[in-house]
């Protein structure tokens, strides 16, 4: 693999954590007249013997990458091929001289090459996200936009592509040593990346902890406290149940796009409460009384504003300068999106009727203290939290998606739980709590913040999700915390979520190719269970956590994928329908299957 090349690698698979890049065609001329002026390198080859390069490049790798990802060997060789790739699309010229050469590289680079406000994702950069922050990039930026615009233009790049994130930048030495191992091919790979353990067997086990914590969370979790606190539930106008509310949005059963949706459970209803006609980026997520439904992606074409809020009360779409990962507290108090560094605001922002948010507001803070991927909760009378660690990048429904992201955790792979305190304001973070958590990722919190669920992989090619019990005790200014093991579910899903009476559990599950007797086909050559294999297609399934009883709520048409259910705080379930087969628009819906259940 060429020199450039390496720097693509892990910023592909890791759209949030770090890379390299390998090649002597990278390499400046050593013998160039005093006064020339010296192009800098994309990386300087080095000579060192594999048997030391090979453990210094995976130990920059596991020290900087596996706060996000998990270092295993499939995922650096997945680097390294998607780094393979943007060296040959993008990086074979690594000298421009010409306005017009920088303005190529950086254009090709683009999640739209030729779109000047498409951005640049990781996952287009490969292990070059490493180095985005270096003197090359800054050179082709200023190159191609010039002295006045390359900066502003290098500070977009820098703040979507650059990783490791936060402060934990590589320096130039540290990238040549990375961009010459995948240059050469990953030498001694297998045995600098030593193997993960065999995965957990797939065997749902469900403690009687868990019927303890439901019955408790009847009168103190966060469904009953908002309840108490008179929490105006948004679509519930006249309504005397909960059941009753978005009765003025049209049910599925109406449009033939949606007729079906709702067919797994006899009396579920469910409610198409928006049409997007723009493409979402990653997780969908929603304020605790239903009114504010956010996720990545925009209308309108923005360098700045890359996500959205809407306002369903006001059927409006509020541009927000952020690129993905919304969460919203469960007391309905502030909500958070990611970019460059987590961006956390009192929701009174989202009410006061903003025409934009800039996160620059009085009620917003920055920081970097919370990791991407972040999930959100709130201890009753206590501090708000937030628990990030590795995860799986899931943007499916995008394209033809036919299997759940990867569960392959690695065995030193941690979270990190992040107590923040309101000042009334704004959310104030404390210092992180790292636990180690071998081989769980995508790891969520529940809303009292008194569990946490994982995914995990598991023998045959199965997963399960791994539920724990946070036992945060107060010690000075921080907590020892606690994390028995309670549950496990053994299904097949993407990243769930808990409800606000934690009594259930929701996810979506792409259709695979295994799937074809449960979803009711007489056989996997049955031509209906081709076409969903073949457009692609997700359902969404509900567990009881405290009997393991899982039911799939949705039969979702070829092409139609219905991704990232969760809670709002009365018990209807939101999710986003992707729908490859009108174009790519986009559907907000919401079931009551839960809701229906407990009656």
């Amino acid at each position: 693999m060429s020199a450039r090349l390496l720097g693509s690698a892990c910023l592909v698979a890791l759209v949030a954590c770090s890379g390299g890049d390998g090649g002597s065609i990278d390499a400046q001329p050593v013998d160039a007249p005093v006064d020339a002026f010296a192009i800098p390198a994309l990386r300087n080859p080095l000579s060192t013997p594999d048997a030391e390069l090979a453990p210094a490049a995976a130990a920059l790798l596991t020290e900087r990458c596996q706060g996000c990802h998990a270092v295993t060997r499939d995922r650096v060789r997945a680097w390294e091929a998607t780094s393979s790739a943007v060296v040959t699309r993008c990086l074979s010229m690594t000298m421009p001289m010409t306005s017009a050469e920088g303005a190529t590289i950086v254009d090709c680079l683009r999640a739209q090459p030729g779109v000047t406000t498409s951005g640049w994702p990781p996952d287009r950069l490969g292990i070059y996200a490493v180095a985005a922050r270096l003197d090359w990039f800054r050179y082709v930026f200023n190159l191609g936009f010039g002295t006045t615009d390359g900066p502003v233009q290098l500070g977009h790049f820098v703040e979507e592509a650059a990783m490791p994130r936060g402060t934990s930048t590589l320096t130039q030495g540290e990238f040549d040593q990375l961009a010459e191992w995948f240059a050469r091919g990953l030498p001694l790979l297998d045995t600098v990346v030593p193997d993960d353990p065999p995965p957990n067997d797939c065997t749902t086990n469900v403690t009687t902890e868990v019927a303890s914590h439901v019955a408790a969370m009847r009168t103190s979790g966060w469904r009953a406290l908002n309840q108490e606190a008179g929490l105006l539930m948004f679509g519930c106008s006249g309504a005397t149940t909960a059941r009753q509310c978005l009765s003025t949005y049209p049910d599925s059963e109406a449009d033939t796009f949606s007729a079906g949706w709702a067919a797994p459970m006899a009396g579920q209803v469910i409610r198409v409460l928006r049409i997007n006609n723009y493409r979402s980026n990653y997780w969908t997520r929603s304020s605790a009384d239903g009114r504010f439904v956010s996720h990545g992606g925009a209308a309108a074409a923005s360098q700045t504003y890359r996500s959205t809020v809407i306002d369903l009360m006001t059927d409006r779409e509020i541009p927000a300068a952020a690129q993905y990962d919304p969460g919203f507290f469960p007391d309905n108090s502030g909500f958070a999106l990611q970019s460059g560094s987590a961006r956390i605001c009192d929701q009174s922002l989202l009410t006061a009727g903003p025409t934009q948010i800039t996160f620059n507001e009085p009620e917003c803070l920055r920081t970097t203290a919370v990791g991407l991927y972040q999930h959100m909760g709130a201890a009753r009378n206590g501090d708000y939290w937030t628990v990030d660690g590795q995860f799986t990048n899931d943007n499916g429904g995008r394209s033809v998606t036919s299997s759940d992201p990867s569960s392959a955790f690695s065995s030193n792979a941690a979270i990190d739980l992040t107590p923040l305190v309101h000042t009334g304001t704004q959310f104030t973070p404390g210092d992180s709590i790292r636990k180690p958590l071998p081989l769980e990722g995508d790891v969520i919190i529940s809303p009292s913040a008194k569990l946490i669920v994982s995914r995990v992989a598991a023998a045959g090619g199965k997963s399960l999700f791994l539920m724990r019990k946070v036992v945060a005790t107060p010690n000075g200014t921080s907590y020892d915390i606690q994390l028995p093991e309670i549950a496990r579910y053994c299904v097949r899903g993407g990243k769930p979520a808990l409800s606000f009476d934690e009594r259930w559990m929701v996810w979506h599950h792409y259709v695979e190719a295994a799937d074809w007797q449960d979803l009711g086909y007489a056989s996997q050559s049955d031509p209906a269970f081709v076409a969903l294999r073949t457009q692609g297609a997700a359902n969404i399934f509900v567990t009881e956590i405290a009997t393991g009883v899982t039911r799939r709520l949705t039969t979702m048409k070829p092409g139609q994928y219905a991704l990232y259910p969760h809670f709002r705080s009365d018990g209807w379930i939101y999710f986003i329908v992707r729908d490859l087969a009108a174009g790519g628009r986009e559907y907000v819906a919401a079931s009551d299957a839960a809701l229906m259940l407990e009656q």
